[in-house]
This record gives structure tokens, sequence and C-alpha cells, in this order.
């Protein structure tokens, strides 16, 4: 871990991890970015409401048999609802994200190499997508059920949404400014498995793989605690 004085108010910033290069203050919500030469201000950003999740940056557990932890928090909402995308790396320097939404946890990883074919079915889902006039939602479900194969396994879609962060904390591996929309595009495959894809900033196509699971599965430690439990 190393730590970093805030420009603004000149609390510590840690950074638990070598792969980001973006964060909040915890003290004074200020917004930065780390390069060579420390940390500069990139904006600042409001304090995020409470809720009921038993994460927190922090804590940890268990994916797959390897542990990681928690170092960072997107709130994402979207015409129904909101939902928690924690930023998580694994021991084995693996970089993803945890979505925590209605009592369902699904812990994901990047796809370090993605196929060519698969990348490009992607793009053009979102292309598609982005042909259709705003609000004309029975043409963006046309593309719902289409099945593709990520990392040698089958997934159909089953959702896609274009979800604004409502706020971010701790560290994270690009800039999450309140406001920022994406689209996003949901899968499923057999056995519980999930699969989520994004639009990089660049233009490009990140996915991530991973699975629905059970609370006592993720073997978690420091986590919140709430009184009742």
């Amino acid at each position: 871990m190393k730590k970093y004085p805030c420009p603004s108010c000149g609390a510590e910033i840690p950074f638990r991890t070598s792969i980001t290069a973006h964060a909040v203050c915890a003290y004074c919500r200020t917004m930065v970015v780390r390069d060579d030469e420390g940390l500069s201000k990139t904006g600042d950003m409001a304090q995020l409401p409470d809720d009921m999740s038993p994460f927190q940056i922090g804590s940890e557990g268990v994916f797959q048999g390897v542990r990681f932890g928690i170092v960072g928090r997107m709130k994402i909402g979207w015409d129904g609802g909101a939902w928690n995308e924690w930023f998580i790396v694994s021991d084995d320097a693996r970089k993803g994200w945890l979505a925590e939404a209605q009592g369902f946890y699904a812990p994901c990883f990047e796809v370090p190499d993605l196929h060519s074919r698969t990348h490009d079915t992607i793009a053009d889902i979102f292309s598609q997508v982005k042909r259709e006039p705003e609000g004309n939602w029975q043409g963006k479900r046309s593309q719902l059920g289409i099945r593709i194969q990520i990392d040698k396994v089958q997934y159909r879609v089953v959702d896609i949404k274009e979800a604004e962060c409502v706020g971010s904390e701790g560290e994270l591996p690009f800039k999450a400014p309140k406001g920022m929309r994406r689209q996003s595009i949901d899968f499923v495959g057999a056995g519980g498995r999930f699969a989520s894809a994004e639009e990089t900033e660049k233009g490009g196509v990140s996915v991530f793989t991973g699975a629905y699971v059970a609370w006592d599965d993720l073997k978690c430690r420091y986590f919140r605690q709430f009184e009742g439990w």
C-alpha cells in the first residue's frame, strides 16, 4: 500500500494496488489521479448516501478459490433503480467488479485476451442499440437473447441498459464522476455464470466474466455489521 497527501486537504489517500490511478479522498471527497509526480485534483465527488450493503472498502472475499479485496465502489443508477459495483483486485492480480443488487452477488473479472469475433459481436450490439431513437426500448430489446461465446463459454444477452454513475469512492481504474453515462450489456450462461460488457472511454469493449454466488460462498471478512444480524 502507498499513501499520498490529498492535494486539497492534505489527508492521506491510500492506494492498495498498483493497477489503479484514480481515487476519491475519503475526507474531503476530492477526485484525484496519480502519476509519477504524485496526485492531481480532477474534480469533486458528492457524499454517497448510506445504504444497507454489508460491503465496504477493505472487505475481502473468495471467488473460485482465489481471495480478492475491495478497493473502490461505483454507485450506479438507471430507470429501474440502483446498485453497487465494487471494484475488486484478486491475489493473482486480476481486476474486476463485484455487482451487488437486491441481495444478489456477482463477482466477475476482466477477460484479458478477448477473441476478436467476440469483440466484434459485442461492438455490433452496442452499435445497433445506439441506432435506436431515444426511448425506443422495443428496438433495443430486439438484441435480447443473442447468443455469444465468451472465453469458450456460451452466454445469451439478458439485459441492455444505459446506466449513470451516481457517485464513487476509493480507488478505481478510471475517472468516474457523478453523471457519467455508459451503455452496458449483461449475459447469463449455464450454471449461474454471469458476464458483463461495457464500452471503454476510447471506444473499445471490456468484458468481465464470473458467476452469481451466495453470501456464504464468498467467505467474506472485514464486512459491515448491522444490529440484528
